[in-house]
């Protein structure tokens, strides 16, 4: 065992088996979402408002700067306390900072901390994280080319008193938690697992009830091909309890292909527990009566996924579920997207987002294209929902031949719709039992089940009255012009949870919380 690091985190764990999103439903996900605008900025700016005496720097006003080579002096001579203090709120990293001195560096904030830059250890020295204190509903975040990077394993790391083991490449791991699945572990660095060559199995099959924080690192080329496991993935299974968190997947080549059912996802094959802010690009392959997606193959009841994306190609064979991040849903998938193709097989059910969904989405969006063989469900967010969908969009194709439901949004329905829209052509090719919506495929949903719901009559090429293709004016469903769609927000759309810019999405609604990638 290597030594242990302390990571104070944000953690639900197996008594979250609640369903978060069912009760978050109608609100925005604010606690899902990164840290708002820092009160306290560690920054190549001036220092500002900020005071430091006896190696502890507080603001003296709301908004504060403390220069990072400012800090990175006092740590080559001591240990240094950043807090919030009783004035500001969040704290924000956002210039790059490096010690190589065995000095501790607390950053302790009253709700959240966000890491924007590359923090890095290379000596023996401590880094304590601490959100929350106060406060309640903050936490750490990793954004865009954020992430702690640790040269020594001797080094220490806490994150709101959990103490994890630090690890450095994917052997490790692997033995790790096969002899402590309930144990806490942190990567130090970005590992390159091509030197492991092919796994003929999952890396990790033990399943997992602890804690991975890849604190903002990724693992690249990663190569599974199993042709007999019914469980493929880096992680065979996440269970109650298991928290994977801040890690990416990256040109990620992943591989189920048994004949029969099999779960397949590059992060996990299925997942009990928490993922958030991770993700997956690269390519996986399902065989044939599959649950495929990018990156969990099916999320159970008490699985949650937030702040998570993909840009995986996926491809599985007949009688399949398969989706652009998730291959089958009973949990909860909230502030998450898609933007890779999911291609299936006939009888499917094929989602640029999730293939089948019984379980809840809000705030999500696909931007990929669905195609799916003949006798199957496709649509450009889920191919087919019978639970609730909310705050979402897709823009991406939909495309299936034979005997198929096909919609811009959902293929089939019989769930709820509240808050949507969708751009993409769907199309079918016009056989008996054929069914092409702008939104919805076929819409078996009781009356009153699809609130606030639109198509884009422009980009789609389906005009009025066909917003379902089995119902002429299905209620609860308009089309509108890109035009329209671009003047001002649908009605029904909360301004908290929607915006429109004309710089962001073609000037198209989108989500606050979760912006599509620049």
């Amino acid at each position: 065992m290597l030594p242990k690091i302390r990571i104070h985190t944000l953690r639900i764990g197996a008594s979250a088996n609640v369903n978060v999103l069912a009760i978050a439903i109608a609100t925005p996900l604010a606690f899902l979402t990164t840290a708002a605008q820092a009160d306290v900025t560690i920054s190549s700016g001036a220092t500002m408002n900020m005071t430091c005496s006896g190696g502890v720097c507080s603001p003296t006003a709301k908004d504060a700067v403390l220069n990072v080579e400012k800090l990175e002096d006092m740590l080559a001579s001591g240990s240094v306390e950043v807090t919030t203090g009783n004035l500001a709120k969040e704290l924000t990293v956002t210039a790059s900072l490096t010690w190589a001195t065995s000095n501790t560096l607390t950053l302790d904030a009253f709700r959240s901390i966000s890491i924007d830059n590359h923090v890095a250890i290379k000596g023996a020295g401590t880094l304590d994280l601490i959100t929350n204190d106060g406060g309640t509903g903050g936490r750490l975040a990793f954004g865009n080319g954020g992430r702690v990077t640790f040269a020594n394993l001797a080094a220490a790391l806490t994150i709101n008193g959990t103490s994890y083991t630090l690890l450095n490449n994917l052997a490790t791991l692997a033995s790790d938690v096969a002899a402590d699945p309930i144990g806490d572990f942190a990567l130090t660095r970005n590992y390159n697992a091509s030197a492991d060559g092919t796994y003929a199995a999952s890396p990790i099959p033990t399943a997992f009830t602890g804690t991975f924080e890849g604190l903002g690192n990724s693992i690249s080329n990663l190569t599974i091909s199993d042709v007999s496991a019914v469980e493929v993935g880096l992680f065979a299974e996440v269970d109650k309890g298991g928290n994977l968190r801040d890690i990416g997947l990256v040109k990620a080549n992943v591989a189920g292909l048994s004949v029969g059912p099999c779960d397949v996802g590059a992060l996990a094959a299925v997942n009990y527990g928490v993922l958030d802010n991770d993700f997956v690009t690269g390519i996986l392959v399902g065989g044939y009566g599959n649950y495929a997606g990018a990156l969990v193959g099916i999320n159970y009841l008490g699985g949650n996924i937030f702040n998570s994306h993909a840009s995986n190609t996926v491809t599985s064979g007949y009688r399949s579920y398969t989706g652009g991040l998730v291959g089958k849903d009973y949990g909860a998938i909230a502030s998450s997207y898609a933007t890779g193709t999911a291609n299936d097989g006939y009888s499917s059910d094929t989602g640029a987002l999730v293939g089948y969904n019984r379980g809840t989405i809000d705030q999500s969006f696909a931007t990929g294209a669905g195609n799916s063989g003949y006798s199957s469900h496709t649509g450009g967010l889920v191919g087919y929902n019978s639970s609730a969908i909310t705050n979402a969009y897709a823009t991406g194709a939909v495309t299936a031949v034979g005997a198929s439901s096909n919609g811009g949004l959902v293929g089939y329905n019989d769930g709820t719709i509240a808050y949507a829209y969708s751009t993409g052509a769907a199309t079918g090719d016009g056989s008996k039992g054929s069914y092409v919506g702008g939104l919805i495929g076929f819409d078996t949903s009781s009356l009153g089940s699809l609130s606030d719901t639109y198509w884009d009559t422009t980009t789609s090429g389906i005009g009025k009255n066909h917003g379902a293709g089995n119902i002429p004016n299905d209620p609860g469903i308009k089309g509108k012009t890109t035009a329209k769609l671009q003047l001002r927000l649908p009605r029904g759309f909360s301004k908290k949870v929607w915006g429109e810019d004309s710089n962001i999405n073609g000037g198209l609604p989108y989500l606050l919380a979760n912006p599509p990638p620049s």
